[in-house]
Order: structure tokens, then C-alpha cells, then sequence
């Protein structure tokens, strides 16, 4: 009885599944099937760029889409089956609803979308100018490096929603291991836009996708700088502080830097000065040979130089406050010119501390030790500190010279 319980079980499990296979392959009847989240592409944003507008893409869109067929079809779709698009032609700025349109394998119905649009942010479209800039996959041996590089263009324009766009730095090119040689090339790359925060951007667009590189590997030296100065500031201004480097590192093949012992600028000309001024040390001011220019290292090297506006200040003299000098004990004299105006040239702080007493006036008798009666002279005026300059009015005074 056992064994035949059994058995019918068997059979019954048998028929099932023949059943089943038969209903599935052969009857196969069609049904209903959803596939979520299949994704949506806006298409024709060219159209609104053309007119002054973007989308501002936030979150990615999606729609869910019911189709009817046969069994053994439907319930294997996947959303990648499946083209979804929002086309942007004719839209104007603000929220829009865009109808999607979706389509599918031939061989079942689409009988819904949901939902049946999309919202689209239809924004501003700005363009602003970025520097492009080489990066290197690969990094180089000590002594070694880039040179001689040019990018056409240096700048590109970026386009997009202000945001995103805003926050762009600058356009990288990404230059491979292997394409610098120490003979000087030239080569196309891709170009990407970086944001601020050093990532690549996607969602902004460039006025080309790719840059011409021109650029070799170039050996490294350093060796002394000399710059001079020539020239004197005018008398307004006094120079307190000049600062020239004294090495500078240069790059070129070895051939061409391998006997250069070192690099000469164009001189300072302190004449021209009239402010405080730094200047960058670069291929423009200094007498490089062809085929050399100013390495990495020395790339933020400046020649400084401080200089303070001169002021005045008058002193009064009378004729008592000059002393004469060198006068032979036989002899005396006095000035008989009533006063002398000094006029004092240095800058504010200095000038500030000096008084009538640290000015010194004085004649030297000794070129007219012979003479008597009344004769000009020079007025000779000393400081206990140093200043710009001192002027005397008058410069000459009369003086009596007599015998005693």
C-alpha cells in the first residue's frame, strides 16, 4: 500500500510539471509585466543653448513602464532594454513638464509610462573662460623635467548652469607616462573641466573636447644670478631694501645647459623707481641662450625693492649758531649774514626724531687763512644721523675775517 502511495505521488508530480511546461512553452499566454526605474536622456539640449538656456540637471530621472506579452518574454525585460527620452526642443526658461517618449523590443506592447513627463529646470545658460592646464600621470626622476610646453589654446570656454559652472577651476590635460622625450613634440589630448574641490565636472560644456600639447624632458641645473642696479633714485623717494636672489635654476637638454656657468639679467635702473615694487625673474628680463628658460623651481623667484617717500623739514639758523673753524690764533671772525635756512631730506620716521640741535653748521677757515676783510664762504652742515639730503639757503655767507 506503501510503495503504491508512493508511486501516485510520483505521477501526480510528473503531470505537474509536464502541465507547467506545456502552459509556459507551448500555450505561453501573455501578461502584464512593470519594469521600474528605466532611465530618461534629454535630448536636443543644443536646441536651448542655441537660445541662451541649459537644464539644470539636479537628480536623474526615471520612469516606470508596463508592458503586455507573452510570459517568457516579458518577465526577462530590463530597464536596459529600453530608450527613454525627453525631447528640449522649443521649451523657454523656468519649470517645464516634458513629455517622454519610450521605446521598446518589437516583440511586446508598451500600455503605459509613469510617469508620463518629466520636470525640467529650464535655467540660464552662462559661459565663462578657464585656464587649461597640464598634469603628468607620471612623476620625474630628480633633475629632470617638463619644458618648453605650449597649449593652444591656454584658455576654453565652460557652459552651463551658473552654479556649476562657477565652481569650475580650470580645464586639466592629462599627459601619459611616456609621451615627453628629450626631443620636443607635439601631440593632442583630452581635455576635462576640475572643479574647486579638484574632481572632474561632466555637466558643463566646452568650446572644444581636446588641446594641442607642445612640450619636451628636460634635464635641470642651478647656477648664480646676476642682476645689477644702476641708475639713483630721484630725491623724493630714498631706497631702503633691494632683494635679488642669488641662484636661479634653469632647464633645457643637457647639451645646452651642460657649460653655462651663469645667468645675467637686464639691470635695475633705480631712476625709474618711484614706489615700493616686485617684479618676477622670467625668461623676458633675463639673457638666456636658445633653448634654455627658467626651471619649475625657480618659477616664483622676484627681485624686491622698498623705497620711502622723502620729507622735509626746515631748520633756522642765525649767525651766532655758525661756528668758524681752522681760524690761526692770530686771527677771529664773525658771520655777518643774519640767518640760514636748512632744509632736511629724509623719510617720515627718521625725520620725525631729528632736531635743530642734531645739525651741526660751520665754515672752514683754512682755504682763506691769509685773507681779511669780508669774504663768502661756504656753509657746511653735519648730522648726527644719516638722512637723504640737506639743503642750505643761503649756501655762501658773508664773513669778516680780521687780526688780532
Amino acid at each position: 500500500m506503501l510503495k503504491n502511495n508512493k508511486f501516485n505521488l510520483l505521477i501526480s508530480i510528473v503531470c505537474a510539471i509536464v502541465l507547467w511546461a506545456y502552459i509556459t512553452t507551448v500555450v505561453n499566454p501573455d501578461t502584464e509585466w512593470t519594469i521600474p526605474s528605466v532611465p530618461v536622456d534629454l535630448i536636443n539640449i543644443n536646441a536651448l543653448n542655441d537660445r541662451g538656456f541649459t537644464v539644470d540637471e539636479g537628480v536623474p530621472l526615471y520612469v516606470d513602464v508596463t508592458v503586455t506579452g507573452a510570459r517568457s518574454v516579458v518577465n526577462k525585460l530590463q530597464a536596459s532594454d529600453f530608450k527613454a527620452t525627453a525631447d528640449m526642443t522649443g521649451y523657454r526658461k523656468g519649470l517645464q513638464t516634458i513629455p517622454v517618449n519610450v521605446v521598446g523590443p518589437n516583440n511586446m506592447e508598451l500600455t503605459q509610462v509613469r510617469p508620463e513627463g518629466v520636470q525640467v529646470e529650464v535655467v540660464d545658460l552662462i559661459t565663462v573662460f578657464k585656464p587649461v592646464r597640464i598634469e603628468y600621470e607620471e612623476t620625474f626622476v630628480l633633475g629632470q623635467e617638463p619644458g618648453f610646453l605650449r597649449i593652444i589654446p591656454e584658455e576654453m570656454e565652460v557652459s552651463g548652469v551658473t552654479d556649476v559652472v562657477d565652481n569650475i577651476d580650470y580645464i586639466r590635460v592629462l599627459v601619459p607616462a611616456g609621451y615627453l622625450t628629450e626631443e620636443i613634440s607635439t601631440f593632442r589630448l583630452d581635455v576635462v573641466a576640475i572643479d574647486k574641490a579638484g574632481n572632474p565636472v561632466n555637466k558643463v560644456g566646452l568650446s572644444q573636447n581636446s588641446v594641442e600639447v607642445t612640450g619636451m624632458l628636460c634635464y635641470t641645473k642651478r647656477v648664480p644670478l646676476r642682476i645689477a642696479t644702476i641708475g639713483e633714485p630721484n630725491e623724493e623717494i630714498e631706497v631702503t631694501d633691494i632683494s635679488i636672489p642669488r641662484v636661479i635654476t634653469i632647464r633645457g637638454a643637457q647639451e645646452d645647459i651642460e657649460d653655462l656657468t651663469e645667468v645675467e639679467g637686464v639691470p635695475v635702473d633705480l631712476s625709474n623707481i618711484t614706489t615700493s615694487v616686485q617684479f618676477q625673474i622670467d625668461d623676458t628680463i633675463l639673457n638666456l641662450p636658445e633653448g634654455v628658460e627658467v626651471a619649475r623651481a625657480s618659477e616664483d623667484l622676484y627681485v624686491r625693492i622698498e623705497v620711502q617717500g622723502i620729507a622735509r623739514k626746515e631748520f633756522v639758523y642765525t649767525a651766532d649758531m655758525i661756528e668758524i673753524i681752522n681760524l690761526v690764533p692770530s686771527m677771529s671772525g664773525h658771520v655777518n649774514t643774519g640767518r640760514v635756512t636748512v632744509t632736511v631730506l629724509a623719510t617720515r620716521d627718521v625725520l620725525d626724531g631729528i632736531t635743530r640741535d642734531d645739525i651741526k653748521l660751520y665754515i672752514d677757515a683754512l682755504e682763506n687763512i691769509r685773507a681779511l676783510g669780508s669774504i663768502e664762504m661756504d656753509v657746511i652742515a653735519e648730522c648726527v644721523v644719516e638722512v637723504k639730503d640737506i639743503l642750505i639757503e643761503p649756501a655762501k655767507v658773508r664773513v669778516t675775517l680780521i687780526r688780532v
